[in-house]
C-alpha cells in the first residue's frame, strides 16, 4: 500500500473512532499521583510545600482540586519528592528556578 493510501485509510479510521463507530486500538492513561496526600504526609501546607520544592502555590492548588494534572516532568518531580523529599529540597534550595540561565 502506498503512502497516500495509508494516509487516507488512517484518516478514515480516525473519523470512525471520533464518530464512535470503531474503538481505538489502545488507550493511553497518564500516570497520576495524589499531590494532597503527598503534601500532607510531610505535614506541609500548600504554600510551604510549594516554597520547599520551588513550585507555584497556584499549581499545587490546581493539582489538588483536580483542575489540572501534573505533566510528565512534574509527575517525575513529585515521584522524586515522594521517594527522597529531603534530597529534592536540598537540591532545589540553591537553585533560583524563577530566572533561567541565558547563554
Amino acid at each position: 500500500m502506498g503512502f497516500g493510501r495509508e494516509l487516507i485509510e488512517s484518516a478514515r479510521e480516525a473519523q470512525a473512532i471520533a464518530e464512535g463507530r470503531n474503538a481505538p486500538g489502545a488507550a493511553f492513561t497518564p500516570a497520576s499521583i495524589d499531590v494532597a496526600a503527598l503534601r500532607k504526609s510531610q505535614g506541609l501546607s500548600q504554600s510551604r510545600f510549594a516554597a520547599r520544592y520551588s513550585l507555584p502555590v497556584s499549581t499545587i492548588r490546581d493539582w489538588e482540586q483536580g483542575r489540572r494534572r501534573p505533566d510528565r516532568a512534574a509527575f517525575l518531580l513529585l515521584r522524586l519528592i515522594e521517594a527522597e523529599p529531603d534530597v529534592v529540597a536540598r537540591t532545589l534550595a540553591d537553585v533560583d528556578v524563577r530566572t533561567p540561565n541565558r547563554a
